[in-house]
């Protein structure tokens, strides 16, 4: 065993030395004394014992390498002395000497003091001891493993443990420059251990130089941001995929080496979604033959699915096996808690009961995979098949499109039986209950990416198609114009929001209470005069014999439904808005809208909505003050009932107001409503506009029969007598 390099006293020394008198300048005395002369000094300062793996630790150091550090001694007698500084070494000799691998009087290294010095001695000792920092236990293991020694024999050497040694070499996975900021202080040992989620050097400093002027580092924003562009291996892709298909396809994972607990990481997110696209294509290949349209999404939002109609299996008896099976379990399960009467069960008896849960549930599905869908149903319906959060794979059959749901057929012979019940033949589709976006998502996008088809590329092909295809159809009139109508009717008539040739988005503006807004008005009644005259059999035919339909309708049909679904994508606007739009304006304008002579403020729809001070000013201002005042002092409920009168066409017969303030109030429009580009008689009567002049009369109204109570409502161009 190597013994300490300190120069040793001979064992025959004065008796001065013996007793551990000290010399006149303080000098120590340093002997080797044998081990069965020591015992614990009672002055010892450390009353905290250290740790098992501490103590091991260092048996192991002394054992591989004998005592490097002398122990501090005071003499008891002439044979006894008492350790004041190294118990822990005194205790690893003590263990050696007991296992025999040293003899009891084996000789050890000892500076003997003076016994007042003793306290001061142990707590300098221990006071004053300086670890060896991290990273250089770091290199010198480092270094050893560089001259062929194993890690085993590095940790003997060291005294320490082989997982230490191997916890330290692991740090050669990070960055010099980030172990230099850690022998500094401006990383902890956690953060540095942070780092080894990856080999990446230049990662590793991209991360250190985005967390290091934040005001705290911590290891967890360290991992985070080494790992936003990966998905962990437990996430609902990560556990689809799996880590062994993700590496044998050649993904890299990253493991935390520090914790083996944590979840892996896979790094290479454009591979792992390719082969989850992948593996749910094939899932999906079954369903394609028997539904109108199949689709894959790596994920659906919560709730997505609620915004399909729905298609239900046709109920067939059960499988009688199953069936068996399942009152078997139901019965068992039912003994078995009746008979245990508040006693434990064994455990055969409880893991029977825990595991029939299970299987009843498999059963339920069994005869649910059983239960067919009509074939009609089927032509209407679709699957989309995604990932749960759990990772196993989701099948959802039976979901009808918005556009794809039949409408209800008028009763009649054909479609009713005796009783008016429905004909069978027809799909029975549960509506929506949910206006969220369909799901959508772009299989192909995933697997051109993840083949190193970039985005940028894939646009660029797009382009040159979609120029050569224009060339050709800017050279045909009749095929882009029956084209663009298609379009047109695709979403303004199929309530449909997409579409299949050309670049065309209309958004039907619909009003959330239209029901009280358009109900029973005069642009209403001309709007269903008109759609009642539409071409639109064509579109109950299927692709593309529909289009071919379409296209063979004489051009008048062809204008109206293009006038139609045109009418129907206009944007809202007032004119009083925040930029508005002035093509609307002058489509209004060009049309000569005459917006009072279908719309009148009513208690519903403006005055029991605006409030007190409003009405009184327009009354104050249009009417006069003392119909104002008169106002002012009723509840706001009666006060719209009376502007309500006042402002409709019927004032003058109702109010008795005189000619001119008939102009005003019969002609009044909020500030807006009247289209820019309209006569002035028209804006003088908006909100802001200055009073009409004594004796003004109410312009011609060419739609004042329209909301009169005669049988015969609509204007005379669209009522059956202009035929």
């Amino acid at each position: 065993m190597a013994k300490t390099t300190t120069r040793p006293k001979p064992a025959t020394a004065k008796k001065t030395e013996a007793t551990g008198s000290a010399t006149p300048d303080g000098a120590a005395d340093i002997r080797m004394i044998p081990l069965d002369q020591l015992e614990p000094s009672p002055l010892n300062v450390r009353r905290v014992a250290t740790s098992a793996s501490d103590d091991a630790e260092l048996l192991a150091s002394i054992r591989e390498t004998g005592i490097k550090q002398n122990l501090v001694v005071h003499a008891l007698s002439e044979t006894r002395f008492a350790v004041d500084a190294g118990g822990r070494r005194l205790k690893a000799l003590k263990q050696l000497s007991e296992d025999g691998v040293i003899p009891v009087e084996h000789p050890v290294p000892c500076l003997v003091e003076d016994e007042r010095n003793a306290i001061l001695t142990s707590a300098t000792e221990n006071l004053q001891r300086a670890a060896m920092h991290p990273a250089d236990q770091f290199e010198a293991f480092d270094k050893m493993i560089g001259e062929g020694r194993s890690e085993d024999e590095i940790a003997l050497k060291f005294g320490v443990s082989v997982d230490l040694v191997r916890r330290r070499l692991k740090l050669a996975r990070v960055a010099p420059e980030i172990i230099e900021q850690f022998r500094v202080g401006d990383l902890t040992l956690e953060c540095v251990m942070a780092f080894t989620l990856t080999d990446d050097h230049d990662r590793q400093l991209a991360v250190w130089n985005a967390v290091k002027g934040g005001y705290h580092i911590h290891p967890q924003s360290i991992k985070r941001q080494l790992t936003e562009t990966a998905h962990s291996a437990n996430s609902g892709l990560g556990r689809f995929v799996g880590i062994e298909a993700y590496e044998a396809a050649g993904g890299v994972l990253l493991r935390d080496l520090f914790d083996d607990r944590a979840s892996a990481h896979m790094e290479n997110p454009e591979l792992l979604e390719r082969l989850a696209i992948e593996k749910l294509q094939a899932a999906a290949k079954p369903f394609e033959a028997a539904w109108k349209w199949v689709e894959v999404h790596l994920s659906v939002d919560y709730g997505a699915f609620r915004s399909f109609g729905r298609i239900y299996p046709q109920d067939i008896a059960p499988d009688p096996g199953l069936l068996a099976e399942e009152e078997r379990l139901i019965a068992r399960e039912e003994e078995l808690a009746a008979q245990n009467d508040g006693e434990d069960w064994t455990d055969v008896e409880t893991e029977e009961y825990y595991a029939i849960e299970p299987r009843l549930r498999e059963i339920e599905a069994l005869q649910r995979e059983r239960q067919a869908y009509a074939d009609e149903d089927r032509a209407i319906a679709g699957v989309v098949l995604t990932i749960g959060h759990d990772g196993v794979l989701r099948v959802e059959k039976g979901l009808v499109r918005p556009e794809d749901i039949p409408a209800a057929p008028e009763p009649d012979d054909t479609t009713a039986d005796a009783d008016g019940a429905p004909s069978p033949a027809r799909p029975q589709v549960t509506p929506p209950t949910s206006s969220t976006p369909l799901p959508s998502s772009d299989p192909a996008a995933t697997l051109r990416k993840a083949d190193g088809i970039s985005a940028s590329l894939a646009d660029d092909l797009r382009a040159t198609r979609q120029h050569i295809l224009r060339a050709h159809l800017a050279a045909d009139f009749e095929v882009a114009f029956d084209a663009m109508l298609y379009a047109l009717c695709e979403q303004a008539l199929g309530r449909s929001y997409t579409n299949e040739a050309l670049d065309i988005s209309i958004r039907p503006f619909q009003a959330q209470n239209r029901e009280v807004l358009h109900t029973d008005t005069v642009a209403q009644k001309m709007l269903e005069a008109l759609e009642q005259d539409l071409a639109t059999d064509w579109m109950k035919l299927e692709k593309p014999d529909d289009f071919r339909a379409m296209s063979a309708l004489p051009i008048e049909d062809k204008q109206a439904l293009f006038a139609w679904a045109t009418g129907l994508a206009v944007k809202p606007q007032l004119s009083s808005d925040n930029r508005p739009s002035p093509i609307i304006e002058e489509i209004g304008a060009r049309l000569d809208v005459d917006v009072a002579a279908c719309w009148r403020p009513t208690a519903q729809n403006y005055w029991g909505r605006v409030n007190k001070g409003h009405a009184v000013a327009m009354a104050r201002k249009l009417i006069g003050d003392d119909y104002a005042e008169e106002r002012n002092r009723e509840r706001k409920g009666d006060i719209a009932a009376a502007m309500e009168r006042a402002f409709a066409e019927t004032a003058s017969e109702t109010e008795g107001f005189d000619a001119a303030t008939v102009a005003r109030t019969t002609r009044w429009l909020p500030e807006g409503m009247v289209f820019a580009g309209a006569t002035e008689a028209d804006a003088k009567m908006t909100g802001d506009a200055p009073e009409a002049e004594e004796g003004d009369v109410p312009a011609a109204d060419p739609l004042a029969e329209v909301e009169s109570d005669e049988p015969s409502s609509l204007p005379a161009f669209l009522s059956g007598d202009a035929a």
